[in-house]
C-alpha cells in the first residue's frame, strides 16, 4: 500500500530548545517569584518546574493559568492573580524564541503537504499550541495531537491511533518520524512505518531496545524527502 500520511514529532525533530532563552526565562521567573517571598535557589526552582511539567503532560491541566496554579502550589507560594499575570506576561515575551526550527523545516513541510496528509504528534508541556502558532507551523498539519490535550503520551498506542483516526488513514498507509527510538517503538506496535532522525539529544532515552532498527533513518530532518 502506498504512503499517504506522515506523522511527525516536534521537539528535536522539527525544532530544538534555545538553551540561552530557557536559562534567561528561568532566571526571570525566579526574580518575579522572589518579589512574592520565594527564597529557594535557581537549581531548586528548575527541579520543581521540570517535575511540574512532567506531572501534568497527560492532560491533568489544560491551560497556562492552571499550570501556574499547580507550579505555585508545588513551590509553596500563594497563587495571587497579579503574580499569575506577571508569569503569563513573561512567558508570552519569551515564547517566540523559546524554540528554534531546524534548517529548511518550513520548505520541507511545504513539500510534504503537497503529497501527504500531515499530523504533528507531541509529548509536550502546557501551551505548546501557542508556540506552534508563533513558529508558523500550524498551517501545515491537518491535525495536531498534543499529549496534554488528549491525555496520553507516546509510546502509548492511543496517541498514534488518534492521529490516524483524524487523518482517516490506516497505519500501513503512514510513517511516523521522530528523533526518539521510544516514539518509534510505539508507532511500530500499531503498524506504522518508522523513520528515525538522528539529530537530537534523546535518541536512546527511554528506548526499550537501543538497537531498534527503523524502516528509514537519516541524520537530519532536511533529508526526509529523500526517503519518502
Amino acid at each position: 500500500m502506498s504512503l499517504r500520511g506522515v506523522l511527525i514529532d516536534f521537539g528535536y525533530t522539527l525544532a530544538y530548545l534555545d538553551k540561552e532563552n530557557i536559562r534567561d526565562y528561568r532566571k526571570e521567573l525566579v526574580f518575579i517569584l522572589k518579589e512574592y517571598g520565594y527564597t529557594a535557589t535557581l537549581d531548586d526552582f528548575v527541579s520543581i518546574l521540570d517535575n511540574t511539567y512532567r506531572s501534568i503532560s497527560k492532560g491533568e491541566v489544560r491551560d497556562i493559568h492552571g499550570f501556574w496554579k499547580v507550579l505555585l502550589k508545588n513551590l509553596g507560594i500563594l497563587d495571587r492573580p497579579t503574580l499569575i499575570q506577571e508569569l503569563t506576561d513573561l512567558r508570552k515575551n519569551h515564547m517566540p524564541t523559546r524554540f528554534r526550527l531546524y534548517d529548511n523545516v518550513i520548505s520541507i513541510l511545504s513539500a510534504l503537504k503537497k503529497k501527504y496528509k500531515l499530523a504533528l504528534v507531541s509529548n509536550c508541556f502546557i501551551g505548546l499550541s501557542d508556540i506552534l502558532e508563533s513558529l508558523g507551523l500550524t498551517r501545515f498539519f491537518e491535525c495536531i495531537i498534543l499529549s496534554y490535550e488528549v491525555g496520553v503520551m507516546k509510546p502509548d498506542r492511543r496517541i498514534y491511533l488518534e492521529a490516524l483516526r483524524r487523518l482517516k488513514l490506516e497505519p500501513e498507509e503512514s510513517v511516523f518520524v521522530s528523533d526518539a527510538i521510544s516514539d518509534l517503538e510505539g508507532a511500530r506496535e500499531v503498524g506504522l512505518k518508522t523513520m528515525l532522525i538522528c539529530q537530537g539529544e534523546r535518541t536512546n532515552q527511554r528506548a526499550k531496545d537501543p538497537n531498534f532498527k527503523p524502516d528509514f533513518q537519516c541524520k537530519h530532518i532536511s533529508e526526509i524527502i529523500d526517503y519518502l
